[in-house]
């Protein structure tokens, strides 16, 4: 069981480090709102990793694989979703480090949306999807429930290490950085925007391409 926790752990961690939509909307929420909600989103998107790292050990990725229509709405409405956020991260006011509230209590409706954003913006990226999906057929292959869960219970935890360390990060580097901080959130925004145009228009450009 430690070695299952501690594979799934490993797992968690690697695939949080590559810049994803939910890495650059904590980074955003951290420098423009406050850590609180940073990690609070985080949260909500370390959940969707252990969900979804638990459906792909337990079979449901098959399910999916066998139905490839729900992968396909999800890569459409995932990608407008991400073409959105990143426009509104580009286009957003700079932060202002001087009347960023560092040290005001956040209500607990406000940590509530902050993870369900988290959640959205992560189980809307088809990439995420695509990757447990992969890692069903290999290193999640013929687990118990039990080792699942537990395995699952390192993702989740190692995700979320991830998403605690950028949330810190870019909350106590807003300061230092002042009006150029604007400059990390309009480059990933730029990225996010990238992304999500490539999951629209990577299909019809697939099937233009088919010989």
């Amino acid at each position: 069981m430690i070695g299952g926790f501690l594979q799934g752990l490993t797992i968690g961690l690697l695939a949080g480090i590559p810049l994803g939509p939910a890495s650059a909307s904590i980074v955003d929420t951290a420098l423009r709102r406050s850590l609180p909600r940073a990690l609070a989103m985080g949260f909500g998107a370390a959940l969707v990793d252990f969900a979804y790292c638990l459906g792909a050990a337990t079979g449901f990725g098959a399910l999916l694989q066998d139905r490839p229509g729900i992968a396909s709405a999800l890569r459409i409405v995932g990608g407008g979703v991400l073409v959105a956020l990143g426009i509104l991260m580009m286009v957003r006011r700079p932060p202002d480090p001087m009347r960023v509230p560092i040290h005001r209590p956040v209500r607990a409706s406000s940590l509530l949306a902050a993870a369900g954003t988290g959640i959205v913006i992560s189980g809307l990226n088809p990439a995420l999807m695509a990757t447990w999906l992969v890692l069903a057929g290999t290193v999640l292959a013929g687990l118990s429930v039990t080792e699942a869960l537990v395995v699952s219970l390192g993702v989740f935890l190692g995700t979320l290490a991830w998403f605690v360390a950028i949330a810190l990060a870019a909350h106590r580097g807003r300061a230092s950085l002042g009006a150029r901080a604007v400059w990390i959130t309009r480059v990933a925004g730029g990225l996010l925007v990238a992304y999500g145009l490539f999951l629209l228009v990577e299909p019809v450009l697939s099937r233009l391409l088919e010989p």
